[in-house]
């Protein structure tokens, strides 16, 4: 073998290492932080109830379920606007502090819309807070998940058009179009499925909730690649319509490839199988990533 030509230098590079010791990047560390903090205050101020009690005191693991659904959806957000359009180091302190702000507030609205209209035959605070319905947990943590993903392809996009009033107007638009297809996508789920979801949820069945919250995060993943591509309602359409078709797809080769011999709806809603809840809501995430990447 002829290493003659070989460039042993990279391995030693002095510059690409100088990278990881920036403190540009330590700041913008920092500052993320920050606003994890100030979204824990958000919450704090609009939920009628004490998370640190229940979490700890309580031990309330249907809220710890939530909770993390939050917490992750916050890095979502703020994570794509750390990888959005860039200016200079104090612009971008500020464009990130401002975006993730207002992401952390559509996070908390979108959720709220979703326990209106999603889970619409129950109390989802109740369930929560005073049943203690990991289930519904799991349906909100899908619910911050998915809608995390649509607000980070939102809000990344900030300061590409041509003024602060054509950004607003464009987060807005896709973040309401976004709320309508999670709508849409609950009453196709709940025709897919051959148990009646709300029914199952409330029932405190965790498999219901598991698989129903986990398809969530796939939808939000899914509707977030036209955002990224293109503002066109038509394209976001076509792609809701058809990454939703073959999503749903995924569900009936889950049952017939991955779990043969064995009903998904029987092991979801009568026999509390929140192992193939798991299964199936999985193989939903993974194929909206493939999805999207196939589409590129």
């Amino acid at each position: 073998m002829d290493f003659s030509n070989y460039d042993f230098s990279r391995y030693v590079d002095v510059d690409a290492a100088s990278y990881y010791v920036s403190f540009v990047s330590l700041a913008f560390l920092v500052e993320a932080l920050i606003l994890l903090w100030i979204g824990k205050l958000i919450r704090d101020l609009i939920t009628p109830f004490d998370d640190n009690k229940e979490l700890t005191t309580k031990d309330n693991k249907a809220l710890a379920t939530s909770y993390i659904g939050y917490l992750v959806g916050q890095g979502i957000i703020i994570l794509g606007v750390l990888q959005g359009p860039s200016t200079d180091f104090v612009d971008d302190l500020i464009g990130v502090a401002i975006w993730s702000l207002v992401g952390m507030v559509l996070l908390n609205v979108a959720v709220w819309l979703n326990d209106k209209f999603l889970l619409t035959k129950f109390n989802s605070e109740k369930e929560i807070i005073e049943d203690r319905n990991v289930g519904t947990g799991a349906v909100q943590c899908g619910s911050y998940i998915g809608t995390a993903f649509l607000i980070r392809a939102v809000v990344s996009s900030e300061g590409s058009h041509d003024s602060l009033a054509a950004d607003i107007f464009g987060t807005l638009l896709f973040f309401v179009v976004g709320q309508i297809g999670f709508i849409l996508f609950s009453k196709i789920y709940q025709q897919v499925a051959k148990y009646d979801v709300h029914a199952e949820i409330e029932k405190d069945n965790v498999a219901a909730g598991v698989s129903f919250g986990m398809t969530l995060a796939a939808v939000g993943i899914l509707m977030s690649k036209t955002i990224y591509r293109t503002p066109s309602l038509v394209a976001f359409a076509v792609w809701f319509v058809t990454g939703l078709a073959l999503l749903i797809m995924t569900r009936f080769i889950v049952d017939k490839l991955i779990l043969p011999g064995h009903k998904l709806d029987n092991e979801i809603a009568e026999d509390r199988n929140w192992g193939a809840a798991l299964i199936e809501g999985g193989a939903a995430v993974i194929v909206a990533f493939m999805l999207n990447a196939s589409f590129a």
